[in-house]
């Protein structure tokens, strides 16, 4: 079985007509909405700046007069004069030029086919089936995904022109919409296919069990799998048809929205959107990604609109890393008041429909690579730690305005062995283990001539073997100092000449997360030191912190690079008090091993993204000044910023803002060209042209 996986661990091709930019809106329909005045609704999607119409065909329920007995046909099709909904959309879109998705859904079904099918079910740890709304989940690893799906697509691509086919929520349904955790199936299929996958494992209880990271690994295989089944399938037919999928498929769907909301105590990430596209486009350059940017507060509040400037932000995010915008509102269109919310991104929409140059063949061009961690990341903690870390890392770098892009740990091999890595002076690898392949990638890329910045117990394993030959260290020593070990704990890496007598030179950076002390490696040169634990109550008796031999940070060569460890999580340490000291600290080591093209004199609330196109290079510029506890609010104009280009004065380049719709005025500055950028209001795109 697990061969068998792996052998759909492949690229898939992407229709030459999908490699183009392209703004797409979804109506995802309800039962009700089976009169919906197709053409009305077509005419919606066009006044949007949408070129692309994702549409309800099949699954749940079909939109469509379906023949087959597995489906369930909207029962209110009967009083629609063609009793066709679906067919009467794709007649009025290809009549405008749009291009159809056929939007599926086969994650449930109806309580008759449960009854008729219960091989089909999800089934917990104790056999029950997970439902919901009467509906009955059923699983990725049964019959019904892996033999009916491709009965309801024939189906439908026998009958109708579409353009490309989506499957909504296709995954293993773990939770449901209220957010009860159900655990991983253990129906049948399930048990055969991991014992299989495993090696004769049993599969896991829940997040906690010991093999639950293999589990999600055998979920993932398992979809990319019948992903590229269907890719297959599709191309058997002819069909030159997009596939949309979340797991390795060609064209890659994503989603941003505000799922935290009902989950109490979760916070918001503002940056959801862009990390995610990030890791996307730089990990599978050759697959189009489609973020479904989500127009309502949230999945138990569908009817409510989401705050204007926030959806506006899943859509300036995803163009700005090189993903294509869909908006996604609930119903026909009109029938809910969704334009307060899509007001601000009908114009980012249009905006890039009128742009649509400058998104062609638009790539990412950032000197600066951040790895993010997965799950199979673990070895000490948890994976929450892990993304913190990441985070606090992922915030410094933005708040900086030092452009990086998110590359997924996992993908590392594969972006090697593509000389995918050697763009970069600078690769971040925050504080996680387990790299596997990507160890070796990471010590060739160095060894080559790369910087690799690491951070906590990066590349230490589980039992704290050393998984990366790159490593300062000869020996890391287990356990790591982590939770209270670490309470009055700091780190400095300035002169303490009266330390002995309590007298200490700031600034003094607390520590928090984990410090991985090792036995460093000769030749390697540490720098700074812990203060380790002192009395920090009462405050009369708060006292006492002396020097020790465990380092700031260590730096030294490996091959043709230079490697700099910071042997604690700066990034957690960050996220938790948000300390500038703290994030200044790990932006001026970040400094010491790159040298960036471009730099920006702008305040920490702008985020500054490159990119190159056919004309040259282009920055995007994001205002997050509206970030509020939960959602973005009204932002402010940021004016008087300047943009740095080093070494440009010999070829000073013509710079256009498209957003304020003006050329730039320049300037040189000794070897280096100075930028004067107008108001950011939302966003701004500049578009470099050579002269």
């Amino acid at each position: 079985m697990l061969e068998e996986l792996n052998t759909y661990e492949r690229d898939l091709p992407t229709d030459s007509s999908w490699r183009k930019p392209f703004n797409a809106l979804q109506t995802n329909l309800q039962e009700i909405d089976a009169a919906m005045d197709a053409a009305a609704a077509a005419d919606a999607v066009v006044d949007y700046g949408a070129d692309t119409w994702v549409v309800n065909a099949g699954g749940i329920m079909s939109f469509y007069p379906t023949n087959l007995p597995f489906q369930t046909r909207n029962p209110l099709l009967a009083q629609r004069p063609s009793g066709d909904l679906f067919g009467d959309a794709v007649k009025a879109g290809k009549a405008r030029g749009l291009k159809v998705i056929a939007r599926f859904d086969m994650s449930k079904v109806s309580p008759r086919l449960a009854r008729e099918n219960p091989e089909w079910l999800y089934r917990s740890a104790e056999g029950k089936p997970q439902i919901y709304n009467t509906l009955y989940s059923v699983c990725p690893s049964g019959d019904y995904y892996q033999s009916r799906t491709f009965d309801v697509l024939d189906e439908v691509l026998d009958r109708y022109d579409v353009d490309g086919v989506f499957f909504n929520w296709f995954n293993f349904n773990v939770r449901d919409y209220d957010e009860v955790v159900h655990g991983p199936c253990h129906c049948e299929a399930c048990r055969k296919g991991f014992a299989l996958y495993s090696g004769g494992g049993e599969l896991p209880a829940d997040a906690a069990s010991e093999t639950f990271g293999l589990w999600r690994r055998y979920t993932e295989q398992t979809l990319k799998q019948l992903t590229a089944r269907i890719v297959d399938h599709l191309a058997a037919r002819g069909q030159h048809t997009g596939v949309l999928l979340r797991e390795g498929a060609p064209m890659v769907y994503l989603e941003g929205n505000s799922a935290f909301k009902s989950m109490p105590g979760k916070e918001l990430w503002p940056h959801a959107t862009a990390e995610a596209v990030s890791a996307h486009v730089t990990s599978r350059p050759n697959a189009a990604v489609m973020v479904n940017c989500v127009a309502f507060t949230d999945s138990s509040h569908r009817l409510g609109s989401e705050q204007p400037e926030h959806f506006a932000q899943y859509v300036i995010q995803t163009i700005a890393r090189g993903g294509n915008p869909s908006v996604y509102y609930f119903g026909s269109p009109g029938r809910l008041p969704t334009q307060w919310t899509t007001s601000h991104a009908r114009e980012i929409m249009r905006f890039r429909q009128q742009n649509s140059k400058v998104y062609e063949g638009l790539h990412p061009a950032a000197e600066i690579a951040l790895v993010r961690p997965s799950y199979s990341s673990v070895t000490q903690g948890n994976y929450w730690e892990l993304v913190e870390e990441f985070r606090g890392l992922y915030l410094s770098l933005l708040e900086a305005n030092l452009p990086f892009d998110v590359l997924p740990v996992g993908d590392l091999a594969n972006l090697a062995a593509r000389e995918g890595l050697t763009r970069y002076s600078l690769l971040v690898v925050p504080d996680m283990g387990n790299l596997g392949s990507a160890a070796t990638a990471i010590d060739e890329y160095v060894a080559g001539g790369g910087n690799l910045m690491s951070t906590g117990s990066a590349g230490i394993g589980r039992d704290g073997n050393l998984e990366l030959a790159s490593s300062l260290a000869l020996q890391a020593l287990t356990p790591a100092l982590t939770g209270n070990e670490l309470r009055s704990t700091y780190v400095t890496d300035k002169p303490q000449p009266r330390i002995a007598d309590y007298h200490y030179n700031g600034p003094l950076l607390p520590l928090f997360g984990r410090y991985q002390r090792c036995i460093w490696k000769p030749g390697s040169i540490s720098s700074g030191f812990v203060l380790p634990q002192a009395p920090f109550g009462p405050p009369e008796l708060a006292y006492g912190h002396q020097g020790s031999s465990d380092p700031a940070y260590v730096r030294g060569p490996h091959g043709k690079g230079e490697v700099l460890h910071v042997p604690w999580t700066i990034g957690r340490t960050y996220r938790e008090f948000g300390k500038t000291d703290v994030r200044d600290h790990f932006i001026t080591l970040v400094k010491t091993l790159v040298k960036p093209e471009l730099t920006a004199e702008l305040h920490d609330s702008i985020e500054m993204i490159t990119g190159t196109n056919d004309h040259g290079r282009v920055v995007h510029l994001i205002n997050h000044s509206g970030i509020r506890r939960r959602v973005y609010g009204p932002h402010l104009p940021y004016s008087g910023g300047l943009l740095r280009l080093h070494g440009a004065a010999a070829a000073k380049p013509t710079v256009t803002a498209l957003v304020a719709g003006t050329p730039l005025r320049n300037r040189v500055d000794g070897e280096d060209v100075l930028i004067e950028l107008p108001t950011v209001e939302l966003f701004e795109v500049l578009q470099f042209t050579k002269r």
